[in-house]
């Protein structure tokens, strides 16, 4: 591709992967980016113009990081109630809370400090579910980041549906008032076939495709989400949403921990985009999801974090090491889930699954400028055999040094160029000061 005018963004120097799943890491000389848009790709020819240029030296220059599934506001529960059942945990602590708390000053709030934490960390797109997401992507285009927002959609009452049965009002209003912004695509998520009925499942997808959007689900998460649905309907949470004609292309399967080779054949056959959060699962000893089968047999599945609340980080980093070493202990071989098919999962992979594979999740011209740079320098990163390996054994979160979104730079330096974190920091003691105070918690504030 020739460069159009001069460059706005210049990185120069360090090394560069471009694509996971199919390139190695090369020595790197200039990556020029026009507006929004990668313009050349390793390249030595000249700048014109005065651009701002970025000295990667000592670092390797990646796709942005992929989040394909958390509930950003929910970092307002972060450690309100650790060590329990999914179902005790959610019954007795979550809704509850959520109840008392949920508005859309909190998701607003919940949502931006997240979003500060993933582009910090490397995540330069992130999809998210939960209630009253026009603040969410309010929060994200704030941060600068880029988003899938996902209205939630449950057959109970909810904070922002107050009657049963108004989820699918809600959800009108929702796509009718969802800021309208380039790095913004609005959702639906439909919470689980435990809290929707089929019939809901089946009028979420028909607003969806008539949107042309995805319906993001959890499915199969738990043991007993698979017998409850098993006793009510006599087939698997994958077979009843099949026999609800939902399954395609479109429908984003959250979790599928517990999957039979039928339910795995019927997600193969309709091009289901699964997400995997195996430290959420095993926080919440939910179980494995079968990762290395599936993408043996050629499914598309991305990285999530799942909400901070259940976690407790939203660290992709973090996730992928999670990711391989679990893999490899539940099948017990070594080579299952191995670097390269984990950090893909977390690009392009990631990408597929959310339907944005030709506009971010590897680094080409033509595509958008989603680019971070790790810093290499530290001490658990060297000495640099496998980079590949090294970012999924021993990267962290805190390694990012620059984030650049649509062709903005949003992290320097380790430091944000967009909202003030002490600001939002202030904000978030103070509303969580309340939610302590109404479930009998005690608050341990770091500051005076």
């Amino acid at each position: 591709m020739t460069l159009q005018g001069p460059p706005t963004l210049v990185l120069e120097n360090g090394l560069i992967l471009c694509d996971p799943s199919t390139s190695e890491p090369e020595i790197h000389s200039r990556t020029l980016i026009s507006g929004d848009i990668i313009a050349s790709l390793n390249t030595n020819e000249k700048i014109n113009g005065s651009p701002q240029v970025v000295d990667c030296s000592n670092c390797l220059i990646i796709p942005g990081l992929v989040n394909c599934h958390v509930h950003s506001a929910m970092s307002m529960f972060r450690g309100l109630a650790d060590d329990l059942p999914l179902e005790t945990w959610l019954n007795q602590f979550i809704f509850p809370s959520e109840a008392r708390h949920v508005s859309p000053e909190m998701v607003r709030l919940g949502s931006t400090l997240s979003t500060v934490e993933m582009a910090l960390s490397g995540v330069t797109t992130v999809a998210d579910a939960y209630f009253f997401m026009e603040e969410a992507a309010l929060a994200v285009i704030d941060v600068g980041l880029r988003a899938v927002i996902a209205q939630g959609v449950l057959d109970v009452p909810t904070p922002d549906a107050k009657d049963q049965g108004a989820w699918k009002e809600r959800a009108l209003d929702f796509f009718e008032s969802v800021p309208s912004h380039p790095n913004i695509t609005p959702a639906l998520f439909c919470h689980s076939p435990y809290l929707c009925q089929p019939g809901t499942y089946t009028s979420a997808a028909q607003i969806c495709k008539s949107n042309d959007v995805k319906l993001f689900s959890h499915v199969a998460e738990t043991l007993t989400e698979t017998k409850l649905i098993q006793t009510k309907y006599g087939v698997t949470p994958v077979e009843l949403l099949n026999s609800s004609g939902v399954l395609d292309n479109s429908f984003v399967a959250v979790h599928c921990v517990h999957l039979t080779d039928r339910d795995v054949e019927i997600l193969l056959d309709s091009q289901v985009g699964i997400v995997h959060c195996p430290e959420s699962n095993m926080k919440l000893a939910s179980g494995y999801a079968r990762i290395q089968d599936l993408l043996d047999k050629g499914l598309n599945v991305g990285l999530g974090t799942d909400g901070a609340a259940s976690n407790n980080n939203l660290d992709l980093f973090e996730e992928m090491r999670s990711a391989s070493l679990l893999g490899k202990l539940v099948t017990r071989n070594p080579e299952a889930v191995n670097a390269m098919q984990v950090l893909t999962m977390a690009t392009i992979g990631g990408a597929r699954v959310l339907g944005l594979d030709k506009v971010i999740g590897t680094l080409s011209p033509g595509k958008q400028a989603d680019i971070v740079v790790v810093d290499l320098s530290q001490p658990h990163l060297q000495p640099l055999y496998n980079p590949v390996s090294q970012l999924v054994y021993c990267a962290r979160g805190s390694d990012v040094r620059d984030v650049v979104v649509a062709g903005k730079q949003i992290v320097r330096n380790r430091e944000l160029c967009s909202v003030s974190y002490d600001d939002i920091r202030k904000q978030v003691l103070e509303l969580a000061e309340k939610i302590a105070s109404d479930t009998g918690k005690k608050l341990f504030q770091t500051q005076g």
